[in-house]
């Protein structure tokens, strides 16, 4: 070693730049926004928990009320999006990445594959919240019966099941079916919902031989 090698000083390892930093910064925001859509999903459940309670919570038959099922969905929706955030904070403490698109969107998992957070998307997780929100508030205004049978058509069409022959006949069994079996089997009060949805509601429940 030559006396220029010895009588050189150390080299020291270069701290980030502030661009570096401020990229750092943000790359974690966005990481931890993915936290926003659950969060806002919880906070709307308050409005229409609030909702529900011009509805009786017993029914005439001395089964629960028309406001059970609501409340009812909006509880496993508000429990469901809790879960959906303990999942994303374990994710983002890890390290992995959170919310990335997979190459083949579509794909479904093999049979008895292990679901994990990180394999939905942020745009499937929208979808669901949008029709989770769009179900309870259906319930409210619309009744349970239309409101089921508008979910059910476009679960089966993001399903894939585009046929409306087949798609519209078989939403409206499960609506009218599922709707005897609570109200007359189960003496469970459904919502009928508001104004004009009511009374169609009402009409539908006699005509069946629910009421």
């Amino acid at each position: 070693m030559t006396k220029t090698d010895a009588d050189a000083p150390p080299q020291q390892k270069s701290e980030p730049r502030g661009p570096e930093v401020k990229a750092s910064g943000m790359s974690q925001l966005r990481r931890w926004a993915v936290l926003l859509p659950p969060l806002a999903g919880i906070a709307l459940c308050v409005p229409l928990w609030m909702a529900t309670t011009q509805w009786p919570t017993g029914g005439s038959e001395g089964g629960p009320g028309p406001a059970f099922f609501p409340r009812l969905l909006i509880a496993l929706f508000a429990l469901s999006m809790v879960v959906r955030i303990v999942q994303d904070i374990r994710t983002v403490r890890r390290g992995e990445p959170v919310g990335q698109e997979e190459e083949d969107d579509e794909a479904l998992p093999e049979e008895g594959a292990e679901l994990e957070a990180s394999l939905l998307s942020p745009r499937r997780v929208a979808i669901v919240i949008a029709l989770s929100v769009a179900y309870v508030v259906g319930t409210i205004y619309l009744g349970w019966v239309i409101a089921t049978f508008l979910v059910v058509i476009a679960f089966l069409v993001l399903a894939g099941k585009r046929n409306l022959l087949i798609v519209v006949p078989l939403a409206a069994v499960v609506s009218i079916g599922f709707a005897y079996m609570f109200v007359k089997v189960v003496y469970l009060s459904l919502p009928t919902g508001v104004g004009i949805f009511d009374e169609f509601s009402i009409r539908l429940f006699e005509l069946i031989g629910a009421y």
